[in-house]
């Protein structure tokens, strides 16, 4: 029997789905963002609690929520319809909370929902109306993660999300199985053949590839499956110097989406668009 509870640390406030071992932990105020996850007997995902516990950091852990962008905006800005707006990086949803709208366990499965709607604030820097969901579950030894957006405006919105797992990988010279056959290096601008691992040691910037599918070694005797819909055109890859983590990111479409205007997601006003991302663990054959 799967359950859901709640718990308080540091006058923040968590919910754990758990079920057969396993458990998610997801925290509404801090962007909707999964902070742990413990599966196939492993922890999952690393975590800063240092940068989780304070508000006037950018969490360094779990998986950042990056709606409606992923990555970046040279000089923060972007122009949309003869208008220049600001964006802060990857988005306006990983600093601001959101609210729990549902939830439900059974015998097979743990769920909860969460939901962030435009405001007066969110309108300043994307100037549209919205309500984004997401909704985490836990079953059979997979987390799911599914967004559903809606337009509320009278005109098409443009989307390009992502998500931003920190897994716990230590190896910085990452095994990885893609139907990719190149990737995009950021830190010297080059494209450069995959052929099956990628050496991130010593990188500053991340590299990008295409497909946001994709399955990396998490340790000696474990894979990592990422399975993300066919929205997730690209996985981004990025270490921070020796810290314990590697970003493994499925995202839409690649930095300056909004105003290169490729790959950009259009919702319709009103016919909400759905994408849906999966991890687990598996042994290595």
């Amino acid at each position: 029997m799967y359950s859901i509870e709640e718990f308080d640390r540091q006058d923040m406030h968590f919910f754990r789905l758990k079920g057969e071992g396993d458990f998610v932990e997801v925290c509404p105020e801090r962007g909707g963002m999964v902070t742990a996850i413990h599966i196939a007997d492993e922890d999952l995902l690393y975590m800063n609690e240092e940068t989780l516990f304070d508000l006037d950091k950018n969490v360094r852990g779990g998986i950042p929520v990056l709606f409606p962008i992923a990555g970046q905006l040279r000089g923060k800005q972007y122009e949309w319809e003869g208008r220049v707006y600001q964006m802060a990086n990857h988005g306006l949803v990983r600093t601001r909370p959101l609210e729990v709208a549902g939830q439900s366990c059974g015998t097979d499965h743990a769920e909860i929902t969460l939901v962030f709607h435009s405001t007066p604030g969110t309108r300043v820097s994307y100037p549209f109306d919205f309500e984004m969901q997401l909704t985490y579950r836990l079953a059979g030894g997979k987390v799911t993660i599914q967004q559903k957006v809606t337009n509320r405006s009278t005109g098409p919105m443009p989307i390009c999300p992502g998500f931003h797992p920190y897994f716990a990988i230590r190896d910085k010279a990452l095994e990885l199985e893609t139907t990719a056959t190149t990737y995009f290096d950021y830190n010297d601008h080059k494209e450069k053949p995959l052929t099956g691992k990628l050496e991130m040691a010593g990188l500053k910037e991340s590299v990008i590839f295409e497909g946001g599918s994709v399955r990396a070694a998490f340790h000696a005797t474990k894979d990592l499956a990422i399975e993300a819909d066919e929205h997730f055109r690209y996985t981004v890859v990025w270490v921070e110097g020796d810290a314990s983590f590697v970003c493994i990111e499925p995202w839409v479409a690649k930095n300056e989406a909004l105003n290169t205007q490729e790959g950009l997601i259009l919702v319709k006003p009103e016919q909400p668009v759905a994408l849906e991302v999966k991890f687990y663990l598996e042994n290595r054959s």
